[in-house]
């Protein structure tokens, strides 16, 4: 796993310290050992005298073990937090608004996590710029665990690409600690469309004298990217229109204002279910169960199998015993009853990955999103 590590700073008596180990053991270990093998000689039995003598001896050892453990830690700051780990509460940033999407899941996992870690969840929310706003504030903060960040797709692997001067390095100054999952995209139209399925809709946007209008949720999002991946696989030449957000997105489309959007499953669904949206593909692995008859974006070409993806992400450094801390808490939590019943209530597909794995995903996604950004010349002014 290629992961940076920033060096561990050296506490100022860290040398002296460490020459003195052996002559500053505390007065309690010494005393204790020297009474307890004293007792060795109480005994007249020789037997019992090599028993005692090993069985004190040994206690010695520990003793002293623990003494010199002790004046170690002491000596290493870093190595006294990370043991510790964690002795206060837990800030993650979502760099979203507030009741979004990723809010919920967050909020959604907060009482559990809570639980498991033994400290408060204090949920942050600081959006804007793609989410890379609150992703700064992560990446510039300590790395020692006590602020995380709910990161993913857009603003860990696309942003840094199509922002003219990107905010941050997502491959130096992130660790991937632990994934959530995704939300499937969907594609859509309005029920009066003449188009019935996506076979029809892209015949269509072929024959058009002028392009045809897609929605996404905003630019360089990943719902924007998909569709300019759709755009060079079909030879399909479609004008986008970027909203502020998905609940807007969700208003044109119902308004007729474009085509066709992209726009997040569950903020779709129930409109698909009444019958004002049709739905023409999504972005996942498999069809859905509960739309059988509608195809997927990898079936069509698309090198997609996942909607805008998300996890929890540190700033890099974080010393590894609390990384796997947090992965393990946030593990669990995402297979809880509760969780994973509400997750999929809300078409949030849930994974669990390694954090070695994630790592790896997530350094493989900023290479492939960045190709994605560079071929379809997507530019954040």
């Amino acid at each position: 796993m290629n992961m940076t590590y920033a060096p561990t700073e050296r506490s100022p008596c860290s040398k002296s310290c460490a020459a003195s180990k052996t002559a500053t053991v505390p007065d309690w270990v010494a005393d204790s050992a020297d009474l307890e093998a004293s007792e060795t000689f109480r005994s007249s039995n020789n037997l019992e005298t090599i028993e005692m003598t090993q069985t004190k001896l040994k206690r010695r050892t520990v003793l002293s073990s623990l003494g010199a453990t002790m004046l170690s830690t002491l000596a290493s700051p870093t190595l006294a937090q990370s043991a510790a780990f964690p002795n206060r509460p837990i800030k993650i940033i979502v760099p979203w608004a507030a009741g979004g999407g990723g809010d919920v899941i967050v909020r959604l996992m907060g009482t559990s996590l809570q639980k498991r870690l033994g400290q408060a969840i204090v949920v942050d929310n600081r959006p804007g710029a793609v989410g890379t706003i609150g992703s700064v504030a992560a990446a510039r903060s300590p790395a020692d665990g006590y602020t995380l960040v709910y990161g993913g797709m857009e603003s860990h692997t696309i942003a840094p690409h199509a922002m003219k001067r990107a905010p941050y390095d997502p491959k130096k100054e992130f660790v991937a600690i632990a994934p959530l999952g995704f939300f499937p995209a969907a594609l859509v139209v309005s029920a009066s469309h003449p188009a019935k399925n996506l076979s029809q809709f892209l015949q269509m946007a072929k024959d058009a004298k002028t392009p045809m209008s897609f929605g996404s949720w905003s630019t360089a999002t990943s719902g924007h990217l998909m569709m300019e991946a759709l755009k060079v696989a079909k030879s399909v030449d479609l004008l986008h229109v970027p909203y502020n957000g998905t609940a807007p997105l969700l208003n044109a489309q119902l308004s007729q204002q474009v085509d066709c959007s992209i726009n997040v499953l569950s903020t779709v669904e129930p409109h698909i279910r009444s019958g004002t949206l049709r739905l023409l593909a999504v972005s996942m692995p498999q069809r859905l169960p509960e739309f059988p008859d509608v195809p997927t974006l990898k079936e069509i070409g698309l090198s997609v199998e996942r909607g805008p993806w998300v996890g929890i992400f540190g700033p890099a450094g974080m010393p590894e015993d609390v990384i796997s801390r947090v992965h393990e808490a946030v593990d669990a939590t995402l297979k809880e009853p509760a969780v994973v019943e509400q997750t999929k209530k809300m078409f949030f597909v849930v994974e669990h990955m390694d954090q070695r794995t994630y790592q790896n995903f997530y350094f493989s996604e900023i290479d492939r999103w960045g190709q994605y950004v560079k071929t379809a010349k997507v530019a954040i002014e």
